[in-house]
């Protein structure tokens, strides 16, 4: 790959964009049915080519000087360092900042599938600045445009559009985690002139220390769960609320994440009060997405760094390349990397059309793909990273060799945007109720309608054959697991309850590798890798089915013990 544009130097990426994507749907769904399809493709194209060096040759060589120097905190002041201010900078004179952001605000309209396109390769080039610029001007740019009225979207959109201002999108709160149902801080209307008042704390907030922010609130007395929240926008101007503290960290170093206090802060609504989950879940699913992608531009990076160390490191007499364990991981991470990259733009296209074209069909497939892409994009990135640094051998724990740094930024994520624990509840939670709607399916080709409409052809075919069948076979153990419970009742639909539900649970992530790796397999059918990528989905979801059979029910004992402990 050539290290001068991340684009144009990246072969795979390129044959994604030119022979991968449904262009031509994504056009129509954004420019409308007369548009020009090869013109716009044509712009996006260059604008990638564009974004592609400056991201190779500006960005790239100061990643390690943004980790080494990190996040400044300054007599209480929290900011980012010189060299990352650099890269943003960079970014908006190039009319990067808020790509996605319409003309008429002062953005380029790029759709999410290109914007995703240039979120890879700045998460190759530094993952911190990447998550700068996406937390930072996309994010709540994307929300602002949505749902704001036309003051707020006069307001905020120009000015992210130019990189002016830098907001942030405030969830995750000390006591919620993961679950925001458990959601305390509130938001209360003052007056009659649309001003709402936020008390509570948020925490892990990536970009906090902005100029804005868009915050997840209860608005609504007595609400409970996920019913009654409501997203506002605050100024951070004149305190209006408190940057508390940057967090410290070994991932993502020079990107701020921070704790933010909100104490009497003034804010506005965003959109309906009351509709603020089906709200973030716009932003959430696309969040998904993007933090897989970022995992295959970290992979990228380390994958790039490893090809090029053994080809040049020499070992009894030959590069180590040529030693087959070597050769190994190096073909393993190649198929990584191009499976999640084929996966994750064939999701961010539905995205588009769901976005764009509120297409019913794409939305399902995308429902059903987007954990998958979380899950193999994030769980990729640290296995290709962990094989970088054994390829790097001693050299790789030496900072000057950027492959620790790729092994620390990939742990993050994993993590954050819903766990890998938490995508693999979506995505079986999703599969079992398409399971036990259609059980017939289960002596068919299976639930999965993507996976079910898939015939790849010769040897990786019978492979992908086989891989999907152990998948129902997964299933079939744990349908007649639920049937020894509940009895024919589960068939019209009975409640289930967390003791039925304990063992797909306990194998959801186990159904979610198998998945992913078929999937994979499915996108790389016409590629060269595509018998090693059915090959591997045969080995993982064979395993996978042999571990759901001989489960010996010991977990289960285990947390009904400790169940019994708290009563």
């Amino acid at each position: 790959m050539n290290a001068t544009n991340f684009f144009s130097g990246n072969p795979d990426l390129v044959e994604v964009f030119d022979k991968a994507v449904s262009w031509d749907r994504i056009v129509r769904a954004v420019e409308g049915e007369t548009a020009d399809v090869t013109a716009t493709v044509a712009t996006w194209r260059e604008v990638c080519d564009l974004a592609g060096r400056y991201i190779a040759t500006e960005i790239a060589p100061r990643a390690a000087k943004v980790d080494e120097i990190g996040v400044i905190r300054d007599d209480g002041q929290i900011r980012m360092n010189e060299p990352m201010l650099e890269n943003l900078r960079g970014l908006a004179e190039l009319g990067l900042a808020s790509p996605s952001v319409p003309p008429d605000y002062g953005g380029a309209s790029l759709p999410f599938t290109v914007t995703m396109m240039i979120a890879e390769m700045l998460a190759r080039a530094d993952l911190a600045t990447q998550v700068q610029h996406g937390i930072g001007w996309n994010s709540p740019a994307a929300l602002i445009y949505r749902f704001g009225n036309d003051e707020q979207k006069a307001r905020y959109l120009p000015r992210l559009a130019k990189g002016e201002i830098m907001g942030a999108v405030a969830m995750t709160e000390p006591q919620a985690g993961s679950d925001v149902g458990r959601l305390a801080t509130t938001a209360t209307q003052q007056g009659g002139d649309g001003c709402w008042i936020l008390k509570g704390r948020k925490q892990f907030i990536s970009a906090g220390q902005g100029d804005m922010v868009i915050v997840l609130a209860r608005c609504v007395a007595g609400s409970t769960g996920l019913d009654g929240l409501g997203m506002f926008v605050a100024d951070r101007e004149r305190d209006n609320y408190v940057v508390e503290r940057a967090e410290h960290k070994f991932t993502i170093r020079g990107s701020p994440t921070c704790a933010l206090v909100f104490e009497g802060t003034r804010a506005t609504a965003l959109g309906n009060p009351g509709d603020g989950w089906k709200q973030i879940l716009t932003f959430m699913n696309e969040s998904r997405l993007g933090v897989g992608i970022q995992g295959i531009g970290v992979a990228t990076a380390a994958f790039a760094k490893a090809s090029d160390y053994a080809a040049q490191r020499v070992q009894m007499g030959k590069p180590i390349r040529e030693h087959p364990m070597v050769a190994e991981m190096l073909l393993e991470m190649e198929t990584t990397v191009a499976g999640a990259r084929a996966l994750a733009y064939e999701a961010a296209v539905l995205q588009d059309l769901v976005m764009f074209g509120r297409d019913q069909d794409a939305a399902r497939d995308a429902r059903e793909l987007t954990p998958l892409v979380k899950w193999y994009g994030t769980e990729g990135a640290v296995r290709v990273c962990r094989l970088a640094l054994q390829i790097h051998g001693g050299y790789g724990v030496v900072d000057e060799y950027d492959v620790g740094r790729f092994m620390r930024d990939s742990l993050i994520t994993p993590i954050y945007e819903g766990t890998s624990q938490i995508q693999s509840l979506m995505a079986v939670k999703d599969l079992m109720k398409w399971t036990l709607r259609a059980p017939a399916s289960l002596v068919r080709r299976g639930p999965s309608r993507i996976l079910a409409r898939a015939s790849p052809g010769g040897r990786a075919g019978s492979d992908f054959a086989a891989a999907r069948g152990h998948i129902q076979g997964s299933l079939r153990l744990l349908v007649a697991r639920l049937l020894r419970r509940k009895g024919p009742a589960l068939l019209r639909g009975a409640e289930l309850s967390d003791e039925d539900l304990g063992p797909i649970l306990l194998h959801a992530e186990r159904l979610t590798e198998s998945l992913a790796h078929t999937h994979v397999a499915r996108v790389l059918a016409d590629r060269r890798l595509a018998e090693r990528a059915a090959r591997t989905a045969l080995l993982v979801t064979e395993r996978n089915r042999r571990a759901i059979a001989l489960d010996d029910g010991s977990v289960l004992e285990r947390i009904a013990a400790w169940r019994s402990e708290r009563s």
